[in-house]
This record gives C-alpha cells, structure tokens and sequence, in this order.
C-alpha cells in the first residue's frame, strides 16, 4: 500500500481537476462506480502497459477521467486506467446516520480497515450499495467509503416548499461554505427529511442536499372548512391514517410519543395548546425537526362557540404566534377543542379545521388496550384518529396501534397529507 501512497496524492489533485468532465450527479463532484467484473488496473489506458494491480467484482471506485473505452479510477490503495465496460454507474439513496455519536467511515468493510472520516448523528449520506459483513459503501461531501449499515436508517420524507423569493441555494453539506450545487426556485415543492443546526436536507426531483431551514415552509391547505377524514388512496396504493395528537406538549409524555413515533418511522400531527407551547419550546422543535406537522389548537382549551369573535381570535392567533417563536413556522392545521366550531369560529379561519373519524376516548378510559380496541373497530383508508400526548397510558398504548396498523397494511402520514 505504501508504494501507492505519492501516487494517490497526485490522483487526488487529479481528480479535482478532471471532476468537471464528468457529470456531475447531485452528491457532489465524486462520481462512484461499481466493479461488475475482475480486472486488471492498467498504468496507462492500454492492455500493453504496466499493470498497476487487480479489482475484483463488487469493489466500489471512484471515477476521476472517461474517456474512449477507458475509465481512470481511485481506491485508497490503488489507481490506474480499467476497461469501461467493467463499471456500472450506480444510483445513490438518501440514509440517514441514527448511531448516537455518530459512525466512522472505513476505507475498507471492516473495523480493521484505515479509518477515512466521521459521519455525523443526524447527517443525511448517500449509500450506493452493500458489501458483505452489514457494510455499505457511503458518501457524504467529498468522503466517501464503507459504515456500519445499522448506523443508518431510511428517513420518512414530508412534503414542503421552498420560501425564499429569491430562492434557496443548495448546497453539498450542511454549512454555509458547503458547495453550491443549484438553486432551488421560490415556492418549489420538496421532500424534506431532516433539520440539522439550521438547514434542511430536502430533494427536489433530481435535486438533493441542504438549504436553509428558514427558507422552507409547509405545504398549506388555505380553507376553513372542516375535515374529519381523509381522501381515500387509488385501488393498488398504500392505505393511509393519520395519528394525532391533542393538548400538549407535555415535557414528560410527548418525547415519549415521539420516540416511538421514530422507532416506526411513523408521521402525526400535533395539535398543540398555546400555553403549553410556551412552557415547552424545545419540545415543539423537537417535533417539527421530526419531520411531524404541528397544529393549532388553542391558546386556553376553551370552547370556542362560547365566545366572543374577538375571543376567538386571542385564542388561535396567540398559539400560531407561540408556533412560529418556536419553530419559525406557523402552524399548518387547525383543531377546535371539544370539536366545536360554527361559522363564526371559521370566519376568520385561514387554514383547515380537522376534526376525526376515531376518537380513542384515551382522556376518558386512560386505558392502554382500549386505544387499541376503538382502533381495531373503526380504522379504514383515510381514518384520522384522535389521541393526547398528555396521558402516559397513550404513550404506553402507541407501540401496539402503530403494529397493528403497520400488519393490516397502513402507512403513518400527516392530517395535511391525507387530506391531499
């Protein structure tokens, strides 16, 4: 390896400089490409010059020059010109790094390997395949080589627009130095996964990586009617429902919910009470950085076909300002107390009213095999099922609805998305 070592620092320089006639994918300027058959690793593009060393089938490498049947190529030990012909051109997807402290990235699969960098806790990376052992073979910004395969995990993307009137940049990584790899016109729809230190891993078609965080906002429904279920999926797709949550946050109950909400790779809907959005602030970042939707549902629980107009509005705008102090965003759904709404309430209403079609009746019964049993009774395509992440027997209940759900065959989406 070590007679390979000046070569290797001039292939890096080589590689920056030839990275522009390749083209370039959306990860960045390393093009990655996998070995489809043994072959020898030529000095020049020829068969009659000196044989560097040899790749076996299912090497990954990264690709520097291309060109007349000949592919230049880099691996941490060896470099040198192969046969086009032996390379497929690979389609990377979007993990996310989940191993608490994050993960080291090995030139090889195996913990015996030369370490080649740190993934981040939280990172989006791109993995473009498997290797024996649980490895994958990973790229995140110009590092790139084989993790752990259980350190990482596949996000559940939600839908949003990009909120900048002059657009987003997107960028390689997640920093403000990070490379610029387009720019992302205003009000352009996104799969977003994931907020790290103020930016946002989204894709958009064949667009991915990070922009600003401030300069997403979500998807709205600008109504003010009144939903209580959702719009059926079409014969043959994934039936849906969307799991809600009334009257936090609560500082012991929901981090509870959201844990294994996580677990699941579920999506809900919070509708969230003003006061106690207050007393929890890093709560509500927590859930919206969790990809969750975030409701109105109040600033006091009063009901609102009780009061005045001007009542009425102290009570919903205080809670979307506490929101958006928390968040930055304001909230997308809203949801009446008691279900109680009439066309005063909705009158000044910008944003759907979302009531259910199950009520767990878990404030009533604070029964954990009961949620699940008005669950098994009602639930259908499009159901919205009404809970609160303010009883412990709702949080000790969820793993089961969620199981269940999952084995007759649901997928966990949000109230804005199941209405769409």
């Amino acid at each position: 390896m070590t007679k390979f070592l000046p070569y290797a620092i001039v292939l890096t320089l080589m590689m920056c400089l030839f990275a522009g006639q390749l083209s370039a994918s959306a990860e960045g300027p390393v093009v990655i490409q996998k070995v489809m058959k043994d072959t020898v690793i030529y000095e020049k593009p020829s068969t009659t010059s000196n044989e560097m060393g040899e790749l076996a089938k299912g090497h990954f490498v990264t690709v520097t020059q291309a060109s007349k049947g000949w592919t230049h190529i880099q691996t941490p030990e060896q470099a040198g010109f192969v046969p086009s012909d032996v390379l497929v051109k690979l389609k990377s997807v979007g993990y996310l790094v989940i191993q608490k402290g994050g993960a080291t990235l090995f030139t090889a699969p195996s913990q015996n390997a030369q370490q080649a960098g740190s993934l981040y806790e939280g990172r989006m990376i791109y993995v473009y395949g498997t290797a024996p052992g649980g490895w994958s073979f990973v790229q995140y910004g110009q590092d790139i080589g084989y993790v752990a395969t259980n350190a990482l995990k596949k996000p559940v993307p939600t839908k949003k627009r990009i909120n900048a009137v002059a657009g987003a940049e997107l960028r390689l990584t997640a920093s403000p130095h990070g490379e610029v790899l387009g720019t992302l016109a205003n009000n352009t729809a996104v799969q977003y996964y994931i907020t790290l230190a103020g930016w946002a891993y989204v894709e958009a078609g064949d667009q991915k990586g990070y922009v600003k965080a401030s300069e997403l906002a979500n998807i709205q429904l600008t109504d003010n009617k009144v939903y209580n279920k959702g719009v059926p999926v079409v014969k043959g797709a994934k039936k849906r429902v969307a799991l809600t949550f009334d009257d936090g946050p609560n500082a012991k109950v929901t981090p509870q919910i959201l844990a294994t909400l996580n677990k699941y790779d579920a999506k809900a809907t919070f509708f969230m009470v003003g006061k106690n959005v207050s007393r929890n602030a890093a709560i509500v970042k927590q859930v919206y950085e969790a990809g969750h939707e975030i409701g109105n549902h109040t600033l006091n629980h009063k009901k609102l076909t009780a009061l005045s107009i001007a009542e009425v509005k102290q009570e919903v705008n205080g809670t979307s300002n506490a929101i958006y102090t928390a968040i930055g965003q304001y909230p997308t759904v809203f949801r009446p107390p008691y279900g109680a709404t009439n066309d005063q309430v909705r009158s000044f209403m910008t944003i759907p009213s979302i009531l259910w079609s199950i009520d767990t009746l878990d404030w009533k019964h604070h029964n954990a095999d009961k949620i699940l049993a008005y669950v098994k009774a009602s639930v259908k395509d499009g159901s919205i099922i009404l809970m609160h992440d303010i009883h412990q027997t709702t949080a000790n209940g969820l793993e089961n609805v969620i199981l269940y759900l999952q084995k007759q065959g649901y997928e966990f989406v949000t109230v804005s998305e199941i209405l769409q």
